[in-house]
């Protein structure tokens, strides 16, 4: 056996190499052989840690789902924050998120999940089912911080926090789609304190402040 193929660096630099390559074009105009070449590996090593594409993109998704997470909604909103202020520090971490995808590509990819549900929804089912388990997750830390608006009175005791978690999930995507389009990542801070109106929390009424050097 190949030692580059049972390396664990390997599998890393393909899935780094196949988030980079999709989220900047598509999941049908990026093949194999050119994961393997940005990431400097041999294409044997793929099919070490990967029955097919389809199997490396759902471990990308694992992988960036990790990494959303960690990054933005564990810092935003598992806090003891009110929910305006988690509403903010969520706007301002997806800004942070796509600003720093934009800065190490030059292409600003949107929301990965939703560009691949776009693209593939309709012919793969296990890219599908795989996508909405990740929404679903992200939309679950939506509805606890409106639960826990909710037992703090700074939202009504009869607010649908399920539903209200979804339209939260819904109109984020739509503002992802409005950066993707302006290639801009300011547009999320423009336009995400329309979750302070969808929410009927009291709020900003114009964008947040762009931070420096962005």
């Amino acid at each position: 056996m190949d030692t580059q193929e049972a390396r664990p660096d390997t599998r890393s630099a393909l899935l780094h190499a196949a988030r980079e390559l999709i989220f900047t074009r598509s999941f049908e105009h990026v093949g194999t052989a050119e994961i393997c070449e940005q990431a400097g590996v041999h294409k044997g090593s793929l099919y070490h840690f990967f029955r097919s594409k389809e199997t490396l993109v759902l471990a990308m998704l694992d992988d960036l789902m990790r990494d959303f997470e960690r990054d933005v909604l564990v810092p935003s909103l598992a806090t003891p924050e009110p929910i305006r202020a988690q509403i903010d520090a969520f706007v301002r971490a997806v800004h942070a998120f796509q600003a720093a995808v934009h800065r190490e590509t030059g292409h600003l990819p949107g929301c990965p999940f939703g560009n691949l549900i776009v693209e593939t929804g309709t012919y793969s089912s296990g890219l599908r089912q795989a996508i909405k388990q990740h929404l679903d997750r992200i939309a679950g830390y939506f509805q606890r911080s409106l639960q826990t608006a909710v037992e703090r009175a700074e939202l009504p005791a009869h607010t649908d926090t399920r539903t209200l978690a979804e339209h939260w999930l819904t109109l984020m995507e739509g503002i992802l789609v409005m950066a993707k389009v302006d290639q801009d990542p300011a547009t999320i801070l423009r336009l995400g304190p329309a979750l302070h109106v969808l929410l009927g929390v009291p709020g900003a009424e114009c964008g947040l402040r762009q931070p420096p050097h962005d």
